[in-house]
């Protein structure tokens, strides 16, 4: 069995650099702290087996991303609305937030353009389970301007 770590790799920058171009920056450090911050405020508000089936889907080098930190937990709190989701990004940022996130409509900014990029590369079925879970003004949102 060969282990391909080039491919993987190429595959995350990959996702890194579409949603780079999405927020129109080449500051792609800043750009994965941001993927980092929303995969984590997503899994938060994910089942076990959604967070699962999310990961599946993701490019080898995002999974480790996407499980960094993850405590798994069998029940998870829903999120009622769009700031709360934004604040959650932000929180999930720690000490960096002040440095990747200029203000809410930045983080609502991030979210869109890592969503726009799921959608691009996962089946529609996929980004419409994961989006089901989210707040219902983030739904419509994602809706209209993601999918």
């Amino acid at each position: 069995m060969s282990l391909h770590f080039y491919s993987y790799a190429r595959k995350g920058y990959e996702f890194i650099d579409e949603v780079s171009k999405e927020l129109k920056t080449t500051d792609t450090d800043k750009v994965g702290r941001m993927i980092r911050c929303v995969f984590r405020a997503l899994r938060n508000r994910l089942t076990i087996e959604e967070g699962f089936n999310l990961m599946a889907q993701l490019p080898m080098a995002l999974k480790s991303v996407f499980v960094d930190g993850w405590k798994l937990k069998s029940e998870y709190q829903k999120l009622s609305h769009l700031a709360d989701f934004i604040s959650e990004t932000i929180k999930e940022d720690d000490r960096s937030a002040w440095r990747d996130f200029s203000g809410e409509e930045e983080a609502k900014a991030s979210i869109l353009a890592v969503f726009k990029v799921l959608t691009r590369q996962f089946s529609t079925t996929e980004v419409e389970i994961i989006i089901r879970v989210l707040p219902g003004d983030l739904q419509k949102l994602l809706q209209t301007e993601a999918v």
